[in-house]
Order: structure tokens, then sequence, then C-alpha cells
């Protein structure tokens, strides 16, 4: 059996607008993805969850996550961030929030280890909802957020050692932080890591933060079958999705050529594991 496969619903974003909820779940249901993805942004908009607790029953589509960012630079009591605690104890149908950590507090760069205090004790706070929930946070690590490397996210795993906390491995932002050592952060990450997600990329200025674009699946210059291989070695048997942010343009499109070239990376490996034996760049 092939991985769950899923699509962030960033897919469906482009500059004339964004496909409707119902759009969406019709759309991945009849390319054959195996879940949808919300994103709900910040804590303002807590209630959008509510759309998620039918979907199963009326789509046929299991949910991959929720998408939330936390900026905590506005105060712990803003309600972009108080609002993603009530979206924790309300939320029916899914049991994933990938948390993004966009900032702990001003003049505190990305990754710096002087924000873990301030990150965790909003972290136990939320991990309290999620343990009595039964709801998985997985750290989203984001090119320019406080948390941008996967590195961070396992440091504050390690040290709120929390079964509901784990990790999202982000193929992109890996890409554009600086693409390098591939098979250590996967072994770092491993012991947390709940969920995947990945894009075609290729450095460019004109891309996404001004480092790399994102793409479907079958372009690029990342080579997401020798990533799908250091999964496998690793033994991540969980969901994969593909990211699709910022590409506009036909969703549907693009959507289906992503799906059909991750099913071809998955028979690839499955027939030829060894192509996928390459020698990584340390």
């Amino acid at each position: 059996m092939g991985y769950p496969f899923y699509a962030m619903d960033f897919a469906f974003y482009n500059s004339m607008g964004i496909y409707s909820f119902e759009a969406r779940c019709e759309m991945l249901k009849e390319i054959g993805y195996d879940a949808t993805h919300l994103s709900v942004w910040h804590g303002e908009r807590w209630r959008d969850v509510e759309k998620l607790k039918n979907v199963k029953e009326k789509y046929g589509l299991d949910i991959a996550g929720v998408y939330v960012v936390l900026d905590l630079s506005l105060g712990e009591d803003h309600p972009r961030n108080t609002g993603i605690l009530k979206m924790l104890e309300i939320m029916e149908g899914c049991s994933t929030v990938e948390l993004a950590i966009q900032s702990v507090g001003h003049h505190i760069r990305p990754s710096d280890p002087k924000g873990d205090d301030i990150a965790v004790k909003w972290l136990e706070k939320a991990l309290k909802i999620a343990e009595q929930r039964n709801i998985n946070i997985l750290l989203y690590t984001h090119l320019s957020f406080w948390v941008e490397r996967h590195e961070d996210a396992v440091r504050l795993c390690k040290r709120l050692n929390h079964p509901n906390l784990g990790i999202v491995f982000c193929g992109y932002h890996w890409y554009a932080v600086d693409g390098t050592n591939l098979s250590a952060t996967l072994q770092a990450v491993a012991p947390y890591l709940k969920q995947v997600n990945i894009s075609g990329s290729r450095r460019n200025p004109h891309g996404f933060g001004g480092v790399a674009t994102i793409e479907p699946l079958d372009v690029g210059e990342l080579d997401n079958f020798a990533l799908l291989g250091q999964l496998k070695k690793i033994g991540y048997n969980g969901m994969i999705g593909y990211q699709g942010w910022s590409e506009g343009g036909d969703a549907y499109s693009k959507l289906s050529r992503s799906l059909k070239a991750f099913r071809d990376m998955e028979r690839r490996l499955e027939e030829h594991p060894h192509w996928a034996d390459l020698k990584l760049t340390p």
C-alpha cells in the first residue's frame, strides 16, 4: 500500500481568490486524493474548523490537518493567539494541528533559543487541551519564522517531551533554508515525525521569500524521489502531502499532475529501492 496522500489547501489559492471549501473537497475526491486540509491561518478564524466535522461523511475524505500561525510578538492574549486555544477546544473531525510559530517576541531572530521559554509557556497551555481532546500539535518549520529549521522543532520536542507534540517535515522549507544534511535532519526528526509535506522547487530570487519556487511535484530541481527514499529508510509510514503554496493557475490540473508524479515515485521506489541510494550532499 502506498502512503496516504493529501493536498494542503494552499494549492487552491491564486491571485484572483480561493476556491470554495466545497469545491476543494469535490476536486480532491475526484482526482483521487485520500485527504483534504484546512488553513485557518490565525486564531481570529477559529470557527472555520466547524467545516470539518462532516467532511468524511459527505466527501469520503480524511482530514490531514489544520494549519495555524502563532505570533507571540503580539502578546499571549491577542485574539490571534487565544483563538488557537479556542479552536483546540471545539475542533471535531480532525486530530492534527500544524503549528507554525512566526515569532515569540520582538528582536528575537529565527532559530534563536532565547525564545524557547516563551514558546514553551504557550505550548504547555495548548498541550493540556490537546491531551484532553486527543489532538496532536505538530510544529511546522517555515522560512523566516522563529521555528525556521527542523532542529528548532526537535529542540522544543525534546524539552517538552509530550506525546501530543510532534513535527511536520516540510520539504520546501528544508530546501529553502539550506537544503543540506537531509539524512541527518530526518534521523533527528524521526522520533517526533508525524506528518510530511513536499513540493517541487528550484532556487530562484523570484520564488517564495526571494529564495525558491514552490511548484508541482513533476518539475523543479528538488529531488523528491530521493527525499521519499530517505523517508522510507527511517521507517516513516504516515501521511504525505502536496504543499502547493503560491502556484496559482488551474488547481485541478496541478493537483492531478502532482498526485500522478507522487504515485509514480512510489512505484519506482518499490520496484527499485536502490535507485534512491544516491550519495547525498553533506
